[in-house]
């Protein structure tokens, strides 16, 4: 990949993960409130949830434009993932706990390979950006994460009013990088939001594969340390 001057990283499943993840906190969350719901049960609940944000989306509702932005999106969510789980209504306490839990930098886990690929890349002269679907707390937990110096800006979908795979996003970025479109790459984990999503907006893409499920006619990598070599072919790591 030639003349790439910026490269944009999605954030969650990419650079970091929640540690534990996200459905064991759920459920422990859960049973405190009287639901004992098993693991199996609570990631269907969770991805069940998010495929109704994503239709949501495709029928023209941004998800953080609702009534009271970020807090409302997110009790509205965890209310039903909840009820999906077998609760009914939202317990007291249950969404702040929550809230705060996945505020505090202890509870994820940046990919071991993160910071020496931001680094090189840095040391090569790229402009790197965060771009991601997340609320406003990001740039916050990415400086406790020691991640933030590492960038040249933060992009997050709740600031910008448009989530992935908008174009708006993806416009949004590359104004912060002042780079034209087509020089800037960006790597993320979700095959619609991330690749498709910057490719239809006229960037570069590379999917971040790390279990190898997709097709072999889709441009990926399987792990954030192969990125280096695939850009103009001298960046080392």
């Amino acid at each position: 990949m030639r003349n790439i001057e910026a490269v944009f990283f999605d954030a969650g499943q990419t650079l970091l993960e929640a540690d534990p993840p996200v459905e064991e906190v759920y459920r422990q969350a859960f049973a405190t409130h009287g639901v004992e719901a098993n693991l199996e049960a609570v990631h269907r609940a969770v991805h069940a949830t998010w495929r109704e944000v994503d239709a949501r989306r495709e029928r023209g509702e941004e998800r953080w434009g609702g009534p009271d932005g970020e807090t409302g999106f997110w009790r509205r969510f965890v209310e039903e993932v909840f009820g999906r789980s077998g609760g009914k209504g939202l317990p007291g306490s249950l969404l702040e706990d929550l809230i705060a839990h996945f505020r505090e930098e202890r509870h994820w886990k940046v990919y071991p390979e993160t910071r020496e690929v931001l680094l090189a890349l840095r040391g090569a002269g790229k402009k790197l950006l965060v771009v991601s679907n997340w609320d406003s707390t990001l740039p916050r937990l990415l400086g406790r994460l020691g991640l933030l110096p590492l960038f040249d800006g933060v992009v997050v979908s709740a600031v910008v009013g448009a989530s992935k795979p908008s174009r708006a996003i993806f416009d949004e970025a590359v104004r912060l990088a002042s780079v034209a479109h087509e020089n800037a790459l960006h790597v993320g984990d979700s095959l619609v939001d991330d690749y498709q999503g910057a490719r239809a907006a006229g960037l570069r893409a590379l999917l971040l594969d790390r279990r190898g499920r997709h097709l072999p006619e889709v441009e990926s990598i399987a792990s954030l340390a192969e990125l280096p070599a695939r850009l103009d072919g001298h960046v080392t790591a």
